[in-house]
């Protein structure tokens, strides 16, 4: 168990809905049709603790690089009860810990746990370990490796910076994508951490699924002005408080 998941929080994204829980895994695997080849550029990630690969008809678990953001993709499902599904080649491994949310089964929600060694583990929402053997998304998930480009970010209202090992928050712009990177964490109750600079702003307000305490479901709601606010799902402040994970998030402008 993660010192994360041992923190004193109250109470213990976005991809592919599946129409089966843990008990049609084997009729729903049966039912689709192969796995897509790997595509170029792309860097096969050897799977491990009895983790197998193309869960559901979805691509192989891989990893690739692009001006320093890692990005995964494929689905990956075990029939055991180990968290650790692989560990990430070198080149791809974070210089800090990194926390980013993924899709579990039925459409539940999820973290994957990087370390800086690689070693990737799986974390389900309240401790539903099932959810995550039956099918976990890599699609979507991506992670910077380091702070190299990014602007700090400056954090108010109380929000201090990389807890548990994490990195300190900051932004990137990247081919007209905007890149979050870091996460924090409050002893108090002000949802506003932070205002992105001008030039990271968007035009319209944008929401940003996001990972918090014990792998639940947040998101950042960020305004024209800059102003950041963090949301808890079910209003349970608590969580974004104890922990707020900014890498994997990502916003067009």
């Amino acid at each position: 168990m993660t010192a994360r998941l041992m923190a004193a929080c109250a109470v213990s994204a976005v991809a592919v809905v599946l129409p089966v829980g843990v008990t049609g895994t084997v009729a729903a695997q049966a039912a689709t049709s192969a796995p897509h080849a790997l595509a170029s550029g792309w860097t096969p990630l050897t799977l491990q603790n009895g983790w197998t690969g193309s869960a559901f008809g979805t691509a192989a678990a891989a990893a690739r690089a692009i001006s320093g953001i890692v990005h995964l993709e494929g689905g990956i499902a075990t029939t055991g009860s180990n968290p650790v599904p692989f560990t990430l080649p070198a080149g791809f491994r974070p210089a800090r810990t990194a926390y980013v949310p993924v899709d579990l089964c039925d459409a539940t929600h999820g973290v994957l746990e990087i370390n800086t060694s690689g070693v990737v583990t799986v974390e389900a929402e309240g401790g539903a370990f099932s959810n995550a053997a039956c099918f976990t998304s890599l699609d979507g998930a991506s992670f910077a490796k380091s702070a190299s480009s990014f602007t700090p970010l400056t954090l108010q209202n109380g929000w201090f910076t990389a807890p548990f090992g994490t990195s300190a928050p900051a932004v990137r712009a990247i081919s007209g994508i905007i890149h979050l990177k870091g996460a924090i964490a409050t002893s108090g109750t002000n949802p506003v951490p932070f205002t992105l600079p001008a030039g990271f702003r968007p035009a319209s307000v944008v929401f940003v699924p996001v990972d918090l305490c014990n792998a639940t479901n947040g998101r950042l709601q960020i305004e024209p002005t800059g102003v950041v606010t963090v949301e808890a799902e079910g209003g349970a402040f608590s969580n974004a408080a104890c922990f707020t994970s900014l890498d994997g998030a990502w916003f067009a402008p």
